[in-house]
């Protein structure tokens, strides 16, 4: 897209870690369609997201990679990626930022900020959260790199239409540490009977120790290969083979306030129970 001539787009630089960037992508994506509108990622390189977008998807979107990784970490990389910003935002009608959009929804909704976006001929968006409902079809833009589909291929194969995700998250999340509780999930699980599988996602390897002395080892699927570095490509790439693989069951049970475990239910159309209880 030349920004130079394009005078109806949406530019999108979508930001935090990979599920806050899908709920931007994918919304901005039904956003542009709806208001028939170009639309353009910049897709940025920064610590806590360390990847280009290439290693992640195959995206049918003009996708422009920039590079916020530290001076140190490549100064010629950085002074060229914010010179491509500044002329990307420059070329826009509008700057809004991610407090612009919560300001927005607070306000009215989504139908706010489709408003809002309207009214501008070119608008640059920065943005961790969605700009509007998302669904199923609003992955069909994206499919996974070659390289994600070969590190997920055998815990792929592991996943049956009866299997029931589960999402522990645990390290950085305080809030779904406090109302998602392991003995809550372990009700859960039990509750859904002696027959079902579960494919077992958590950034604490201590959760796992602590299901398999409640369940046999052929109940519990989890991808043995995963690194949990997400300042590394593997580890990024882990994250997004651990999504599709929630995808895949039959039902997720998912921990509070996180887009780990919402953006594999819209992906897949599959059932998501937030498991929410007593803080322990």
């Amino acid at each position: 897209m030349d920004v130079k001539t394009e005078r109806n787009a949406i530019m999108l630089e979508p930001c935090a870690g990979l599920g806050n960037r899908l709920l931007a992508m994918t919304s901005a994506y039904e956003l542009s369609r709806k208001l028939g509108k170009q639309l353009l990622f910049l897709w940025k390189r920064e610590i806590g997201c360390a990847i280009r977008s290439e290693d992640l998807f195959e995206i049918a979107v003009p996708t422009v990679e920039i590079s916020e990784m530290g001076w140190k970490n490549g100064v010629l990389e950085n002074l060229n990626s914010n010179r491509m910003k500044r002329r990307y935002r420059k070329a826009a009608d509008r700057f809004i930022e991610c407090d612009e959009i919560a300001d927005w929804k607070r306000e009215g909704g989504f139908a706010r900020v489709e408003e809002m976006v309207a009214r501008e001929p070119v608008s640059y968006i920065k943005s961790y959260t969605n700009l509007c409902e998302i669904r199923k079809e609003s992955f069909s833009f994206l499919k996974p790199a070659p390289e994600v589909l070969e590190r997920g291929g055998r815990v792929f194969s592991k996943i049956s239409h009866d299997t029931v995700g589960v999402h522990i998250r645990r390290t950085d999340h305080a809030e779904a540490r406090a109302n998602s509780p392991l003995s809550l999930f372990l009700e859960k699980m039990k509750a859904e009977g002696e027959q079902t599988d579960f494919y077992v996602t958590t950034d604490d390897p201590s959760v796992i120790e602590e299901l398999k002395g409640h369940f046999p080892a052929d109940r519990l699927i989890v991808y043995e290969e995963k690194v949990l570095d997400r300042d590394s490509k593997t580890g990024i790439q882990d994250a997004l083979v651990d999504m599709l693989c929630l995808s895949k069951c039959r039902k997720i049970l998912g921990s509070y306030q996180s887009t780990f475990s919402l953006i594999p239910s819209i992906m897949g159309g599959t059932e998501l129970e937030m498991v929410i209880g007593a803080k322990e």
